[in-house]
């Protein structure tokens, strides 16, 4: 009696830490969203006294200088943003984005839907509110096709000619030819991947939960990720901690049953575009976790029951593949210099070589910094100062006066998400890990995404998250109503 009280006494204690641990995060994430939604009345205040008037295709067509931004991500954005300030309404210019979607997607924020965290819309901040009192306009549409002769884009919408271009058209996830992959892989590139990873996850559970042998309920549990780039490893450990952190508490009897996710990469170390030392923290962190990390390793064939690769098989239903990227069809069709991955060959000014109308920004362009000769990474960090650069380069041209000096880039860091309250934050020359890691990435995206509105509801829900849980339900999204569902 006296040990089993004594165990008792322990796991109550254990409890009591945990809760306490959760209010503090609770705690300060709720103070967050005070703080952001006071800020928000404030900006919503002085936001309803800006309008934005529309711009038809006549007024585009007979502006002076028409400046056609393709794509609203990181740097398309930045560029619109950047050249509303330097160029403003005071000159004869059009400024003109376009984009597929009407909203900018912030990926990184995307693990903590994924996990159960967050809700898609707050990874996702809508154009028209970044449009609001800017001169830029927005149009959304489809890119069907691009003529560099002509100087004409073909959207959805009709033909848009244009004096200066701006390609900003980001990447898709690169595919290899390997036998299955495509059949078999699950990609993770948007909020709807974000989604269905959960659903994924909370499937495959359901799946072992209903298996009686017990290696097609190992193989169930068990999570392959091809890639160990920043999106491989925070992939796994965003698998491995809504795993053991939230959905297991509601498979109890799956705990035994040892869930695994396992990382293949094929360069010798994780994350190989970094420096050793973060590469190797993350790697002793992902282990530590329980996550099975094989380098030196390649996929070299997938089927519904196992990923072989060269290190032996691994019997599993699931493969998320994050290896690599590629530039979209559109941007591989330009009669242009390309990289291996499709990416467009730029000059110093980021311009096509003999088309110094045409610049390129974001991962559609593959760049050589002015200082170092390195390539510059596809980062949404580095898209943004190329955005801005751009739109420097830009009004310089449009006001007649010489370019800024070739492009370089400066780093403000490196971060990596991992679960269990931890990251590996790289920042100046200092690498920081743990609970401070794991405070500062979340920080760090809180105050990058501007929206108050965002800013908000992600406090909030990352604080409700602690304090209450992480939801543990499939969100689907097809039409089809479930079988038993209530009407009305």
């Amino acid at each position: 009696m006296g040990a089993q009280a004594t165990d008792a006494n322990h796991a109550q204690a254990a409890d009591a830490i945990q809760t306490l641990r959760n209010i503090a995060l609770g705690g300060m994430a709720a103070g967050g969203a005070y703080l952001a939604g006071k800020s928000l009345l404030q900006s919503l205040n002085h936001d309803g006294q800006t309008q934005h008037a529309s711009e038809s295709v006549e007024q585009y067509e007979r502006a002076g200088t028409r400046i056609l931004i393709l794509g609203a991500g990181f740097g398309g954005l930045m560029t619109a943003l950047q050249l509303d300030r330097r160029l403003g309404r005071a000159r004869d210019a059009s400024i003109l984005l376009v984009d597929r979607g009407n909203t900018q997607l912030y990926f990184p924020l995307l693990w903590t839907v994924a996990d159960g965290r967050a809700n898609p819309n707050d990874a996702m901040v809508p154009l028209r509110s970044l449009q609001r009192g800017r001169s830029f306009h927005v149009l959304h549409a489809e890119i069907e096709g691009i003529d560099l002769d002509k100087r004409e884009v073909q959207t959805s919408a009709g033909p848009r000619p244009y004096d200066i271009l701006v390609l900003g058209l980001g990447s898709v996830t690169a595919i290899p030819d390997v036998q299955g992959l495509r059949d078999h892989a699950l990609l993770f590139h948007s909020p709807a991947d974000a989604l269905q990873l959960r659903n994924h996850v909370i499937e495959a559970l359901e799946m072992a939960h209903q298996c009686e042998d017990a290696e097609e309920r190992q193989a169930w549990l068990t999570f392959v990720v091809g890639g160990g780039g920043d999106t491989g490893c925070e992939l796994a450990a965003t698998i491995n901690d809504y795993l053991r952190r939230g959905l297991l508490k509601e498979y109890p009897w799956l705990v035994t049953a040892s869930p695994r996710v396992v990382v293949v990469e094929q360069a010798p170390r994780l994350l190989p575009l970094s420096k050793e030392e973060v590469s190797a923290e993350v790697q002793r962190i992902l282990v530590a976790q329980g996550v099975d990390v094989r380098t030196d390793a390649r996929i070299e064939r997938v089927t519904g029951r196992e990923v072989h690769t060269t290190r032996g098989a691994i019997p599993a239903h699931t493969l998320f593949w994050a290896a690599g990227i590629s530039a979209p069809d559109v941007v591989r069709a330009l009669p242009v210099g390309h990289e291996r991955n499709g990416a467009l060959t730029v000059d110093g000014n980021l311009r096509l070589p003999g088309r110094p109308e045409v610049y390129v920004v974001g991962d559609a362009a593959w760049i050589n910094d002015a200082v170092s000769g390195d390539p510059v990474p596809p980062t949404a960090q580095a898209a943004e100062q190329e955005g801005r650069y751009v739109a420097h380069a830009i009004a310089a041209q449009v006001a007649g006066q010489p370019l800024p000096p070739p492009f370089h880039y400066s780093s403000r860091g490196h971060f990596t998400l991992l679960g269990g309250h931890t990251a590996v934050d790289e920042v100046g020359p200092a690498v920081l890990t743990g609970l401070p890691a794991w405070l500062l990435w979340h920080g760090y995206y809180l105050a990058h995404i501007p929206s108050w509105h965002n800013r908000a509801r992600l406090a909030a829900d990352w604080a409700l998250a602690a304090l209450v849980g992480r939801e543990t339900g499939e969100l689907r999204l097809d039409t089809e109503v479930p079988a038993g569902a209530a009407r009305g």
